[in-house]
């Protein structure tokens, strides 16, 4: 197995994920460390399943999912960041902190994991079982240290301003969102 590429994949997969758990954190205000790890847990929970996913579905040889991958991640992540918006233009704090929320967040920063699981024999030459595995701990590692650092850095910047930090955060989800259709 590389590595250094399941170390650059984890990375990588691990971004979108660090930048949405930057937004959770700017909205959680009481009991802040056990929300931060159940953001981080979450979404490296998600990170490490769907590879595995998404490599079964890749010896499957069904490449049905990644045709609408992008779209669903857009419009979970542009919905939710247009809410945010309005939230903050209403309130002092975003809205984001729900279980349900975060479970969806998960789910549409995590799909493309689920991409990169079809491609995992090739990108980091993950051919057993036992590869595959070792490489999805990684990401999971990976994702779990870049969302609670995003916590961190959104909690900092929501005790700033916190009407500024939801429309900042509004905006950081609609340009994840962006990204995810057009790169």
């Amino acid at each position: 197995m590389d590595f250094f590429s399941a170390i650059l994949l984890g990375s990588a997969l691990a971004m979108d994920a660090a930048a949405v758990s930057a937004v959770c954190g700017m909205d959680q205000k009481q009991n802040f460390f056990p929300s931060a790890l159940i953001t981080a847990f979450t979404f490296a929970l998600f990170q490490t399943a769907m590879p595995i996913l998404g490599w079964s579905v890749g010896k499957l040889g069904n490449n049905f999912i990644s045709q609408f991958e992008n779209i669903f991640a857009f419009a979970v992540l542009l919905f939710l960041g247009i809410k945010m918006l309005f939230d903050a233009k209403k309130q002092d704090k975003p809205t984001i902190s729900n279980f349900k929320s975060l479970f969806i967040l998960a789910i549409a920063t995590s799909i493309d994991a689920l991409t990169a699981g079809i491609t995992l024999p090739v990108t980091v030459n993950a051919l057993s079982v036992s590869h595959i595995f070792t490489t999805v701990l990684i990401i999971g590692m990976i994702t779990f240290i870049f969302s609670i650092s995003g916590c961190l850095i959104g909690r900092t910047f929501h005790r700033a301003n916190p009407k500024f930090a939801g429309f900042t955060g509004g905006f950081m989800l609609i340009l994840i969102a962006f990204k995810t259709l057009f790169f």
